[in-house]
């Protein structure tokens, strides 16, 4: 009855030591998951800068037409984005005039540029509604926002927002060059 009680005592001397060396294990574990995880939640990227580059039709049907947009995407980071598409939305004169969607796979440096081709749709209606006027005016204020979507972001965010908006010479337009003025 002796040793059964002394084995007994020694097994429970054993596990309380096992589950003290294994909580401070954890809190161990949790410590330095936190200071990694924090120094890597502190890393944020910064959204793109997003400047229309070329404007071109591509196609035109009765009810809609499709346009290669060309934007400039520049980097403020520090690191590469790896940009997997794109998609976004363009206004003409406040009014929503195109939709568009890229899976163009583009590296873009840190502190650098690049352009990302996007595809995007215009109905008839929304045309006709983006260039009402346009004979009145001396330019067309245009925006462009979406979401910039990243390959192996990691911890970081996958997609990263942008917005830009400009303007555009009614006469570069009908010369067919479309230089944005800023």
């Amino acid at each position: 009855m002796i040793q059964k009680n002394q084995t007994a005592a020694v097994f429970k001397k054993a596990l309380c030591f096992n589950t003290r060396m294994a909580g401070r294990l954890a809190a161990v574990i949790v410590c330095a998951c936190v200071l990694c995880g924090c120094a890597v939640f502190g890393t944020s990227l910064e959204s793109p800068r997003i400047t229309l580059s070329n404007f071109a039709v591509e196609e035109t049907t009765l009810f809609e037409t499709v346009f290669q947009v060309q934007i400039r995407v520049l980097n403020p980071n520090d690191i590469d984005l790896n940009v997997r598409g794109v998609d976004c939305t363009i206004e003409i004169n406040e009014k929503a005039f195109a939709y568009g969607i890229s899976k163009a796979a583009v590296q873009i440096p840190a502190f650098g540029s690049a352009t990302v081709p996007v595809t995007v749709y215009a109905s008839a209606i929304d045309i006709a509604r983006g260039f009402l006027g346009m004979q009145q005016r001396d330019v067309l204020n245009y925006k462009v926002k979406g979401k910039a979507r990243l390959e192996d972001a990691g911890w970081l965010s996958s997609k990263l927002p942008f917005n830009a908006e400009g303007t555009i010479s009614v006469k570069d337009l009908k010369n067919k060059a479309l230089p944005a003025q800023y």
